[in-house]
């Protein structure tokens, strides 16, 4: 045994130990955060001279390493390593010279300081005074869409103006500053301050390095890229998985409305969750929280809205609100999973959950599950005080561009408002109601065109179109149609059990390639769709996530599963399975404005990257699975083989995006934030995923047999479960969405 083997055996192991400990140390950090809060973990741990130091000692022994090996003859490899050791050098460098803290500014008055975090006043190169700020809404409502101040900067004598908002930095000399909050009078404004001159551009540089040499190792003919291309693009054999689902809801027979009047109110516009969107919406999103589901018993959402608005005392004994907790359902008196809204209330009126949920006695998952509850009779509240019909819209006598929307029978319409209009704001619903209760449809139909009419009169510079009206109402019958994913997720399991049991035939493969294609086609209508309402690209919450992970996998199924036969079984099961667990996790996916920092392309980019490095690693989380059970029925050595390197060729791209979907993301904190990395949960767990896979790309560091690559590989994805759900729902941090 050669000295320099056993150098470089000990140089794998130390490398190897410390990339591990600084994994652990990441992992109990994002739990300690939990318990103590983020300081305490940032002095701590992420901000601590040792953990600093772990960082350092691990980049000099792995480019020690790498020149032991000769990786520097391999030019891309090489850049690729050294792009991350640049970029840990950017943040030491911010670490150490970087300043930040917060900057107050009232209008008209001058300030050349800042509050720095150590609370201690540190001073400006120049003067700031602020000449104005606005909040500017979306148009028609009073959602924020974004914030925005101009300021002078004055330095010897020589003055420029700057223009601050969300997600547009104002630069003066090497100062950067963000919008954070403003006073209530909007004649002040507080920014964030960042001073970086140095740490940015190192770190923005091994940005570009790390593009650059990932491009560079994709596309070379030096990497083990094409040899596992090769091997891979054969027949495999897939592994069978089942899931079974069940659903459940019965109600009563109660007084039905027209279900075409029902359908025609459904299109008026209202202005809801800072939107403006058609009453069908808001319907769908009612009954959703109540039961689970955008219908019930046979009634479709806007069936039910309009027969509630009227029939309130026979719906309030309808069984339609869903309780899963078995000790709600004590509380509340009922023998199964299905109430009433009397059920919720004793003899006497009073309410059954009130204070349940601060009741020591009741355990946490109880008292979680009250709280739960208690959430949809409070939307019941909302519909009853007619929150979900601000339909009528009145200019704001101080500012005639300013619309407020307003309830039926509104009693805070505005001094001044013509008799006509407050008396038809006041008694339309009542004739409308008359109408339905009479079955005098074309008078009911009347007075909704009335009401269309006046709403366009008032608001029509703002008022969707009747075409958006309608593909938004046929966007919500596409969610209310959840057998669509049930069928899907069961074609996709018995496509994968012919094929486990080698059932394949012309007839079965040209069933499959349709359902394939006719799964894409719903599923980028639906994403589309959703685009065209939202106005926006939709990435930005966990159903949208989950959507776009489902469209993408079976775009990518569709792409390459000619070359690779067994992503067109594997393809669309992920996706089918991304489907149900947006549906199931998320319940009702409301669409509403973006926040003013979410605003931003870089975001959607973001997004998608990881979310496409998602769906590849759940593929190779089911090829880990058939190779090990073609392992445990001891298949010929060249099927695992065959397996194994399919799953390590679908590792590069996975971890290629993954790691610019870290960096894009890094790249629009800085933007939004001043702060291209704050050790946040989620980004600490994104790292800690990449990091995990990172490493069986690796081949002097690759798991020696198949078995132990497939299984880990498999146990890897345990770390993307925790990033993608784990931080949303048992951590904490700005990225905890659920």
């Amino acid at each position: 045994m050669t000295k320099s083997y056993i150098s470089s055996n000990l140089s794998k192991t130390l490398i190897l130990s410390l990339y591990t400990l600084l994994i652990v140390c990441m992992g109990v950090a994002t739990i300690i955060e939990k318990i103590q809060g983020q300081n305490y973990v940032h002095d701590t741990i992420y901000g601590s001279w040792w953990f600093i130091a772990l960082w350092a000692l691990l980049a000099i022994m792995a480019l020690a390493f790498l020149v032991q090996k000769r990786v520097h003859k391999r030019c891309a490899v090489f850049l690729l390593h050294v792009s991350f050791v640049v970029m840990l050098a950017g943040a030491l460098v911010t670490h150490l010279t970087a300043e930040s803290g917060t900057l107050h500014l009232r209008t008209g008055k001058s300030v050349n300081t800042f509050t720095g975090k150590d609370c201690t006043m540190q001073e400006l190169p120049f003067d700031m005074t602020l000449t104005s700020f606005e909040v500017i809404t979306y148009p028609g409502s009073n959602a924020v869409m974004d914030y925005r101040c101009h300021i002078t900067v004055t330095h010897d004598d020589v003055s420029e103006d700057i223009c601050v908002s969300m997600n547009n930095i104002g630069r003066a000399a090497d100062y950067r500053f963000y919008q954070s909050a403003y006073d209530s009078d909007l004649q002040g404004t507080q920014l964030l301050v960042a001073h970086d001159p140095y740490g940015i551009a190192i770190t923005y540089t091994g940005y570009v390095l790390l593009l650059i040499g990932l491009l560079w190792t994709m596309f070379s003919r030096h990497t083990r890229i094409r040899q596992l291309y090769r091997s891979a693009t054969k027949p495999l054999v897939i592994a069978a998985l089942c899931i079974t689902t069940a659903v459940n809801a019965y109600g009563a027979d109660i007084t039905p409305v027209s279900s075409e009047i029902a359908h025609e109110f459904g299109k008026v516009v209202v202005l809801y969750n800072g939107r403006l969107c058609p009453i069908n919406t808001a319907a769908t999103e009612f009954v959703t929280k109540l039961s689970g589901k955008p219908q019930w018993n046979g009634y479709t959402a806007d069936e039910i809205f309009m027969s509630w608005m009227i029939y309130y005392t026979e719906w309030e004994q309808q069984r339609l609100i869903r309780v899963k907790n078995t000790e709600v359902q004590r509380i509340l008196g009922i023998d199964s999973q299905w109430a009433s809204v009397s059920d919720f209330y004793n003899t006497d009126h009073s309410y059954k959950l009130d204070g349940k949920a601060n009741d020591p006695t009741i355990g946490d998952a109880a008292r979680k599950a009250i709280r739960e509850t208690d959430e949809k009779i409070q939307v019941v509240n909302m519909f009853y005080n007619s929150e979900m019909l601000h339909i009528f819209p009145l200019a704001d006598p101080s500012n005639k561009a300013k619309l407020t929307w307003h309830t039926p029978g509104s009693t805070e319409l505005p001094l001044g408002t013509p008799a006509a209009e407050f008396q038809f704001i006041n008694h339309a619903m009542d004739y409308l109601v008359e109408n339905v209760l009479v079955n005098n449809a074309e008078g009911a139909k009347l007075i909704i065109e009335k009401i269309k009419l006046y709403q366009k009169e008032k608001a029509g510079d703002v008022l969707p179109s009747p075409s958006m009206v309608s593909i938004e109402v046929v966007y919500n019958s596409l969610l209310s149609a959840r057998w669509v994913v049930f069928l899907c997720l069961t074609l996709s399991l018995l496509f994968c059990m012919l094929l486990f049991a080698n059932k394949q035939s012309n007839i079965v493969n040209t069933l499959q390639l349709t359902y394939i294609l006719a799964q894409a086609v719903f599923l980028t209508t639906q994403f589309i769709m959703r685009w065209i309402i939202s106005g926006h690209t939709p990435m930005s919450n966990g159903y949208e996530t989950m959507l776009f992970m489902a469209w993408i996998t079976i775009i990518i199924t569709i792409v390459v599963m000619h070359r690779v036969p067994v992503m067109k079984t594997f393809g669309h099961l992920v996706s089918s399975l991304c489907m149900l667990v947006s549906m199931l996790a998320v319940g009702s996916p409301q669409i509403t404005r973006l926040m003013p920092v979410l605003q931003s392309p870089l975001l959607s980019t973001h997004v998608a990257l990881v979310m496409i490095a998602y769906a590849l690693l759940a593929l190779i989380t089911l090829i880990a699975i058939q190779g090990l059970i073609q392992a445990s029925l001891h298949r010929s050595p060249g099927e695992i083989e065959r397996s194994t390197a399919l799953s390590q060729l679908m590792l590069y791209p996975a971890v290629s995006l993954l790691a610019m979907g870290i960096f894009v993301g890094a790249v629009w904190a800085n933007v939004s934030w001043g702060t291209y990395w704050s050790w946040d949960p989620k980004e600490t767990w994104a790292l800690i995923t990449l990091m995990i896979y990172a490493v069986p790309l690796h081949k002097s560091f690759t798991p020696s047999s198949p078995v132990k690559f497939h299984a880990y590989v498999l146990a890897s994805f345990l770390t993307v479960l925790m990033t993608y759900f784990g931080v949303n729902y048992f951590l904490t941090g700005m990225h905890s969405y659920a």
